[in-house]
């Protein structure tokens, strides 16, 4: 794989878990896919702006935390697979280790064939643990309505307007800020379920999976809500899917699935829940099987 990209990480990128938050881990897989569409004659400078309209689906992995300076490296490389046509990762560099990873998939035809006649692709065997494991297939729901979600249980847990410091030059919403804001409107989900697990400042809830399909691109001045409710329980992770509508136009723009944990914040070790717990989560599941 490529070396694209190199940085560290920032205190201020640092959240309430103390660890690298998912908007600006993007923010640097982002950093490492634009620089290896660049370096590579994929796309030219004038191409830049108008890139987040041609992402069809993004799939993240979490592998491990990113601290307060370490030092990370993006890497980047096209895919043979007929799912997505490159992965980007950011590494450890004092370790060597994975520490997130991000495949992605494009619509326009032209940019599709300049990946696929690179050289030197990877193979789905060599990057194993970029792949789906708790989300394996996409979950379509683009075509539900406000009203809709509502009724099926989802809940608003976030809203506001797209800024144009969210945006590309093109005014198009940059896939790391959409990321950020569903993380900014996790705790109106989390904090309504475990209220007095946020009380303490011990627990937290960590993303480890998280896949991302666009019907609509966002802009720069629209209105927006995020939908979310959490679609399968388990012990030690749960799944989520979250849905980011124009308020403008009602349209689903943005279809997101998200697997994360409980997090204990001193022993840096997922939470396994107890029987309260997930029955608390069991009441709030949202089933789709039926809609």
């Amino acid at each position: 794989m490529q070396l694209t990209y190199r940085g560290s990480v920032n205190r201020w990128e640092c959240d309430e878990n103390d660890h690298l938050n998912v908007r600006f881990c993007e923010q640097k897989l982002y950093q490492t896919l634009l620089s290896g569409l660049l370096s590579n004659d994929c796309i030219g400078v004038a191409e830049v702006a108008g890139l987040p309209r041609t992402i069809r689906r993004q799939h993240i992995r979490f592998q491990a935390e990113s601290r307060i300076a370490a030092p990370l490296g993006g890497y980047f490389s096209p895919v043979v697979s007929d799912d997505f046509q490159v992965v980007v990762e950011l590494r450890n560099e004092a370790t060597g280790s994975v520490a997130c990873s991000m495949l992605c998939d494009f619509t326009d035809d032209q940019l599709v064939s300049r990946l696929q006649g690179l050289s030197n692709p990877v193979r789905p065997d060599a990057i194993a643990h970029a792949w789906g494991r708790g989300i394996q297939q996409n979950l379509d729901l683009h075509d539900l309505s406000l009203e809709q979600a509502a009724q099926l249980g989802f809940r608003t847990i976030g809203a506001g307007v797209i800024e144009q410091e969210d945006c590309s030059a093109d005014s198009l919403l940059l896939p790391y800020h959409c990321m950020g804001r569903i993380s900014d409107s996790m705790p109106h989900l989390w904090g309504t379920i475990f209220p007095e697990s946020h009380a303490d400042g011990k627990v937290g809830g960590a993303v480890v999976e998280f896949r991302r399909t666009y019907d609509e691109i966002l802009c720069a001045g629209e209105p927006f809500q995020i939908k979310s409710g959490i679609v399968e329980v388990g012990p030690k992770v749960q799944s989520f899917a979250h849905l980011i509508f124009n308020g403008r136009t009602g349209k689903c723009c943005v279809n997101a699935q998200a697997v994360a944990l409980r997090m204990d914040l001193e022993a840096r070790k997922a939470i396994t829940l107890d029987d309260d717990a997930l029955a608390k989560l069991h009441a709030q599941k949202i089933t789709l099987s039926n809609r």
